[in-house]
């Protein structure tokens, strides 16, 4: 396959607005993870990642009532993006869209402005084609929650041939109460921040993140490289996880295979649920990956859905680039049959390869390696 590279990103979480940021505050230690008081969204208090948008965010911006929450949010993280210097557009740009729910937010709200058919995915990237003038439709990713890291995926893919020559892959997803009342009817939401791997996790946390990746088939002076990519369904159940790893594992293999390199971290999808860690403990362990140090960045921004395998692969990029593993927030005591090496303190180490996975709802599975350039 031809060599594609990520040589630009734009990230837009709680902490605010660029990847720069975001990892300088978890390197800190600081987590997005707060306790909410929202009726909008829950009965309940709730512990989560809410992005809180500043109007001055939008000021440069053509943005009129007519957009949603989501959709402004989406057109700022794409002009951030399209701003930076390596980034060129043009009719031979691809633009792909990864996310589990997207405007469904409008169909909870009998007041609101907006039609229920702002719900569909498709409505909500012709708002976006519409902003930009887009001559290329945005292609839709949403499988769960692999859908970023697949985008990437899709996105590397269609590179191969000479009808592109570069892509724009974001993620995009926020907390609803839709959302929110289905992983707590799951009873799979932890009522603190979560801990993933840990002896004692009970849940995940929903996370709120805006995510774009920019692909070329060329190499710039901070490109990361996609170097092998493998994806595997395993079917086992239509929430649950596969007891012993398969899909992951075969994932992993085939990732593995392709890059034909060591990798020197892991960033795993980490839900803090007692089955998702449980299952990529398995994966790892017939992957012989255990000693490989691994973290999630669920603790830090929550599980973000379709934004999730972009968020993280931009803050593995960001490990990369600073020589940086990063501490997985919440973990004490080892909590899987298999003891995988979670990073506990954040610390310096020369790095050049990282594997990223997720896993989802429907038996989806992927990992992804990238290395230095």
């Amino acid at each position: 396959m031809k060599d594609i590279f990520i040589s630009a990103n734009s990230l837009i979480t709680p902490f605010g607005i660029g990847s720069k940021l975001a990892f300088e505050k978890i390197k800190s230690g600081e987590t997005a993870v707060k306790n909410h008081k929202n009726s909008e969204l829950s009965d309940i208090e709730f512990f989560a990642s809410l992005i809180e948008e500043q109007d001055e965010w939008f000021s440069n911006l053509n943005l009129d009532e007519s957009y949603t929450r989501l959709e402004k949010l989406i057109v700022l993280c794409l002009q951030n993006l399209m701003e930076q210097n390596s980034v060129r557009v043009s009719d031979k740009t691809l633009f792909v869209l990864s996310s589990t729910k997207g405007n469904i937010s409008v169909l909870e709200n009998p007041n609101s402005n907006f039609s229920k058919d702002r719900a569909l995915l498709t409505s909500l990237t012709q708002k976006i084609e519409s902003y930009f003038g887009l001559k290329n439709k945005i292609q839709i990713v949403s499988n769960a929650c692999i859908s970023g890291s697949l985008a990437i995926e899709f996105a590397r893919r269609n590179l191969q041939n000479d009808q592109f020559e570069n892509a724009v892959v974001i993620g995009a997803d926020e907390v609803s109460k839709f959302i929110l009342s289905g992983f707590e009817s799951f009873q799979a939401v932890s009522n603190a921040i979560c801990r993933p791997f840990d002896r004692d996790r009970v849940g995940i946390n929903l996370g709120e993140a805006i995510a774009a990746v920019y692909l070329t088939k060329k190499t710039t002076e901070n490109s990361i490289q996609i170097l092998g990519c493998g994806t595997f369904n395993d079917a086992n159940h239509i929430s649950g996880p596969s007891r012993t790893g398969e899909g992951l594992f075969r994932s992993i293999q085939k990732a593995m295979e392709y890059a034909n390199i060591e990798i020197n971290y892991i960033s795993a999808h980490g839900t803090a649920t007692p089955y998702n860690d449980e299952m990529e403990s398995i994966a790892f362990h017939r992957a012989g990956l255990l000693n490989i140090p691994t973290n999630s960045l669920k603790g830090y921004f929550g599980h973000t859905l379709g934004a999730s395998g972009l968020l993280e692969t931009i803050i593995g990029i960001q490990s990369l680039k600073n020589n940086r593993l990063i501490k997985s927030h919440g973990f004490e005591n080892q909590g899987t049959t298999y003891p995988v090496n979670i990073i506990q303190k954040t610390e310096e180490k020369e790095l050049k390869a990282f594997l990223k996975t997720a896993s989802g709802f429907g038996g989806s599975n992927i990992a992804t390696v990238f290395k230095k350039v």
